[in-house]
């Protein structure tokens, strides 16, 4: 039976036949070399799920027993995210690293039968969740178990293939679109959720100090950008102000995901910040309680100010004496910390899965 016609757009494209989550070829194989992953075996028995394959010059990719159809791809997305990730057996990075290798291996699959937007989108949107969700919950481990630039291409990769796919849609037809979404956004039966203005936030505030995002932003439909979307623009307008302040306050009114993305950039966000203050309060005269240089830039504690303003070549004690001269602007930025009000540090991942903003 040829499983190769054309989609919507007269395009040729392959169909999958694959109904498992692993095909039989490369599950026979496996098991047979002993590379089945330890996150496979459960109680049940072994539960493989397709890797992902670097594709050589003499392969052929496009197999169709070898590809899931959508179905499939949205089963073993569900079932990944929402199932393996619960695993408390393996460290966090350990599950992270296969569930980001599997959920390439969905990609893959997605990109070489040519999957319609409409479905794309489906499966997109919550791998955006996994990758949010474990840049801020990983942040501090060593570069060996979990590589933020990488993750931050993956990341990037998946926001823009689901942006281009909402616009692809939109210029189709705006009544089909809007039927789309409002199925995408049915929560119901612990059905994987999708959210667009979800998506545009983290897109806008992940790419915090590029212009591009607002560019975006603004080109978008009124209803969008009357959204809780506008949020995430106005801190990212401020952040370009140099307003940092006020970006702190409006980050009080993010959803966990979106407050994980921006806590990513407070280091550079707090440096900046102390560079302006110790400009604007440079005098022996002059000094500002810790106090409030914590409530200004969401420092965690008095403790921490001290320690960064020390870092940074100032004087500080219960009140932090700024000397421009002094200040050290060619320090590095310090890496991420975990911060006290970040929700998100409390939620496993499938907490993140379904709610929309």
């Amino acid at each position: 039976m040829d499983s190769r016609n054309l989609n919507k757009d007269g395009e040729t494209c392959i169909h999958g036949t694959c109904l498992d989550m692993c095909p039989p070829q490369e599950m026979n194989l496996r098991k047979r070399e002993k590379l089945v992953h330890k996150l496979e075996v459960t109680t049940e028995g072994y539960k493989l799920v397709k890797c992902y394959s670097r594709s050589a010059a003499d392969s052929n990719m496009a197999v169709p027993s070898q590809l899931r159809p959508f179905p499939t791809l949205m089963t073993t997305t569900q079932y990944l995210l929402l199932n393996v990730s619960k695993r408390k057996d393996v460290k966090m990075s350990v599950i992270y690293n296969f569930l980001d290798d599997r959920l390439r291996s969905v990609r893959q699959d997605m990109t070489i039968q040519r999957l319609q937007p409409e479905e794309c989108v489906k499966l997109l949107e919550p791998m955006i969740r996994f990758y949010c969700y474990y840049s801020y919950r990983l942040c501090k481990y060593p570069l060996r178990e979990f590589d933020p630039v990488l993750n931050k291409k993956y990341l990037l990769e998946c926001m823009k293939w689901f942006l281009a796919c909402c616009d692809a849609l939109e210029k189709t037809d705006l009544e089909s679109m809007t039927d789309i979404l409002k199925d995408l956004n049915l929560n119901k039966d612990n059905i994987l959720s999708c959210d667009r203005t979800l998506v545009e936030s983290l897109y806008v505030l992940c790419n915090l100090s590029d212009i591009h995002p607002l560019y975006r932003y603004l080109s978008l439909p009124n209803h969008l950008k009357r959204s809780k979307l506008k949020l995430a623009y106005e801190i990212a307008v401020a952040n370009m102000l140099g307003n940092y302040v006020r970006v702190w306050r409006l980050a009080e009114q993010l959803c966990p995901l979106t407050f994980a993305a921006l806590c990513l950039h407070l280091p550079t966000m707090q440096k900046r910040g102390l560079r302006v203050i110790s400009s604007a309060y440079n005098s022996k005269r002059l000094n500002v309680p810790t106090k409030v240089i914590q409530q200004w830039l969401g420092f965690n504690s008095e403790e921490e100010v001290r320690v960064m303003c020390a870092y940074y070549g100032q004087t500080a004690t219960d009140v932090v004496c700024f000397n421009n001269a002094l200040f050290k602007s060619d320090a590095e930025v310090p890496q991420p910390k975990q911060h006290h009000m970040a929700r998100i540090s409390r939620l496993a991942l499938g907490d993140v899965m379904f709610y929309t903003i």
